[in-house]
């Protein structure tokens, strides 16, 4: 147990991350073009369904820690769900559940905090600034592009971005800090047909029995 809490919370650090760096970015015109069109697909899309494991190898520590989960994104709702935390957020309120005590924590967003849990939406569009960004390689089937932090004091060194040609569809994503740190997220699916309801995104209190309610609102 933890071991995932920890992996958990590396995990929403490498999330939030890829989208905080806010310095002016320069582009290669290639991969810039490649990066818009994954975009622009995923944004048009009524979601984006993710599941994907997530192996974190920490050089300094000499650990390799792993987990498996699923995320499904529409604009600023979502609903991420991890072995030991669900998460729902309708872009208003956010509710995170913990099954193991059958806890349910309930917040708001914040509206000065550019991170996924606020706007994972920006996973999509995270390239448009902060970062240089270049085509490092392509195969017959996809493309592998790096973004370096303009702001060189940051704990980023890169993040490589692995995108399929036919459907520009994110294959997987590698963050690698100065520190020692790499975290490999591996797309396992990625599905931009689901349409989901409105109350997907929302916590219902009625299907968990019993359950433990702190409003931190």
């Amino acid at each position: 147990m933890k071991t995932q809490t920890k992996m958990k919370k590396i995990l929403f650090f490498y999330l939030a991350c890829l989208i905080s760096l806010t310095a002016t970015a320069q582009q290669d015109p290639e991969a810039l073009k490649i990066l818009t069109s994954f975009s622009k697909k995923a944004t048009a899309a009524p979601s984006v369904s993710i599941s994907f494991s997530a192996v974190t190898n920490n050089i300094q520590e000499g650990s390799i820690t792993s987990v498996d989960g699923s995320v499904v994104i529409s604009g600023d709702r979502y609903k991420l769900l991890l072995p030991d935390n669900n998460i729902w957020a309708d872009s208003k309120t956010i509710w995170s559940y913990l099954p193991d005590v059958n806890e349910v924590t309930i917040t708001e967003p914040d509206i000065n905090d550019k991170s996924f849990f606020s706007k994972p939406s920006l996973l999509f569009s995270l390239y448009k600034e902060g970062y240089k960004i270049r085509l490092l390689e392509q195969t017959s089937k996809d493309w592998i592009i790096d973004l370096y932090p303009e702001d060189i004091t940051t704990n980023l060194v890169r993040i490589r971005l692995k995108i399929g040609k036919a459907l520009y569809d994110l294959k997987s994503a590698e963050y690698k800090t100065k520190e020692g740190l790499i975290v490999m997220l591996n797309c396992n699916k990625y599905d931009l047909t689901f349409k989901p309801a409105g109350e997907f995104f929302s916590f219902s209190q009625a299907a968990y029995k019993d359950v433990e309610v702190i409003d931190m609102r």
